[in-house]
């Protein structure tokens, strides 16, 4: 009887200590409607890690990388559907921010492409409905959805106005 207590313990504290500490996986993806964009027909777009803050941290603390290094995406190829970013993992937990930098955009306007001057490139979001919850052992989604702006000519040079927002998703 002891032993069966000892062991009923043991799973309930480690079950607890696997939901509360374990780590989970999260997914990022973009989308891109509606489209603001000019005479563009492309809006590429080079971003830098992306990061995610944990709910319960400090303002300054807490951010965790999820997508290492750089990419690139094509907003285009994000107007009726996504495309994932990149994925990591994450400890157990709410996350209510993200942040990234889009360090490059390039714009293709008359079948010729452009590079387009960024501004306010570094973009710190707050995550709609609550945050995203990241669940040990399983697999969340956070869905950013970016909504540039271009403006400009070809001879007065092109400009991208980043803004978005991001949400839980389904996966």
């Amino acid at each position: 009887m002891l032993l069966g207590g000892l062991a009923v313990i043991l799973v309930a504290g480690a079950y607890v200590g696997f939901t509360v500490y374990g780590s989970g996986r999260l997914v990022v993806s973009v989308t891109d409607p509606p489209r603001d964009w000019g005479d563009a027909t492309h809006v590429y777009v080079r971003f830098s890690e992306i990061k995610v803050h944990r709910a319960d941290a400090g303002n300054e603390t807490g951010w965790y990388t999820v997508v290492e290094g750089e990419g690139w995406v094509d907003l285009r190829s994000t107007l009726n559907s996504s495309a994932a970013l990149g994925v990591g993992g994450l400890q157990a937990g709410k996350y209510n921010l993200v942040r990234f930098t889009v360090e490059e955009a390039i714009v293709t306007v008359d079948d010729e492409n452009y590079t387009a001057t960024v501004q306010s490139g570094s973009l710190k979001v707050a995550i709609i409905q609550g945050g995203v919850d990241v669940k040990a052992g399983q697999t969340s989604y956070l869905l950013i959805d970016i909504t540039p702006k271009v403006v400009g000519s070809a001879a007065q040079g092109f400009r991208v106005v980043p803004a978005a927002k991001a949400l839980p998703a389904q996966g």
